[in-house]
């Protein structure tokens, strides 16, 4: 004789089913925690591109800043050396009127020398005092003007190696930034995850009932039957389902009975039904051009034979 096998109670088979149904649900939680973290390391890697390109940008902003003090200081430079000429013309020309007053001074002196012996040398001793006296002034004014340029231009070159200092110390300090953000945001996003798992899996769940209820109320179909009317040309196969169904009220009201136009509507309309079905889902390989164009024609089509239909039913479109 053969044991009997004692058949398992229905505790043990809800509890079997109970460990199935954790088993089942652990899984989709891991799944949906690697999917969570490699969302978290892509927003992250996101934020380094980001990072990189803010500090390209800056460093291009400070080279521009760089470029247009080095022009401020090439034109202090001319103009020191503007300053300079200006200088070295005013000297040649105090020396001109220096010789003029000298030529002068030693011409009176000449036609004086038989009159007054002692005015001439007066005069003579009063004209190189006025000579010596502009001589000084034109060399201290280049003297000035020359210094001038030159303190200008030794400001503008450390102004340039300030601002190359503090550019290169920026470029540091965004580099070292980043890499600690992205630390910090991989640490984080490792902490966060399994915390945020449950609740991303619901809200995708929700936004896919949502999206759901909204195609189906596009198409004029429940959502068990969003499967059937998948596709590009979906919504068409939606509206040829929608007037069969029509004709099948038709037939079941007695209509078709009473009326003999709506009865050869009916038997014409059918056939024409499945044609365009087949024309759309022929027409779902097509190039994207007469693909479109099938569609238009199918659906100009149906507006008529909605026409119709809306007028055996009694209602005058």
């Amino acid at each position: 004789m053969g044991l009997l096998r004692r058949k398992p109670s229905a505790g043990e088979r809800a509890a079997e089913a109970t460990r199935e149904a954790a088993v089942t649900a652990s899984e989709n939680v891991q799944h949906a925690v690697g999917t969570a973290a490699e969302h978290v390391q892509g927003a992250i890697g996101t934020a380094s591109v980001r990072v990189r390109e803010a500090a390209d940008a800056t460093r291009e902003r400070a080279d521009a800043a760089a470029g247009k003090l080095s022009r401020k200081a090439e034109k202090a430079r001319a103009r020191a050396e503007a300053a300079g000429k200006r200088a070295d013309k005013a000297t040649r020309k105090a020396g001109k009127r220096a010789k003029t007053a000298s030529k002068r001074a030693r011409k009176a002196a000449g036609n004086a020398t038989t009159q007054v012996g002692g005015t001439v040398d007066k005069a003579s001793l009063k004209a190189d005092h006025k000579i010596a006296k502009m001589q000084a002034k034109a060399e201290s004014g280049a003297r000035r003007a020359e210094a001038k340029a030159q303190n200008n231009a030794t400001k503008a070159q450390l102004k340039s190696e300030q601002n190359q200092l503090k550019q290169a110390e920026r470029e540091r300090q965004a580099r070292e930034w980043n890499a600690a953000k992205a630390k910090r945001y991989l640490a984080i996003g490792k902490l966060v995850a399994p915390l945020l798992a449950p609740y991303a899996v619901a809200a995708a769940g929700t936004l896919r009932h949502r999206w759901d209820d909204h195609r189906s109320r596009r198409l004029g179909v429940s959502t068990e039957e969003l499967g059937s009317y998948s596709g590009r040309g979906g919504q068409l196969h939606s509206r040829i389902s929608r007037i069969a169904r029509s004709l099948d009220e038709l037939e079941s009201d007695g209509t078709t009975g009473r009326n003999a136009d709506a009865k050869r509507f009916v038997e014409a309309t059918r056939p024409r039904l499945h044609d365009f079905a087949a024309a759309v889902r022929a027409a779902e390989q097509m190039p994207a051009q007469r693909r479109k164009t099938a569609y238009r024609a199918v659906s100009h089509d149906l507006d008529r034979i909605e026409v119709e239909l809306l007028s055996f039913l009694g209602i005058r479109a």
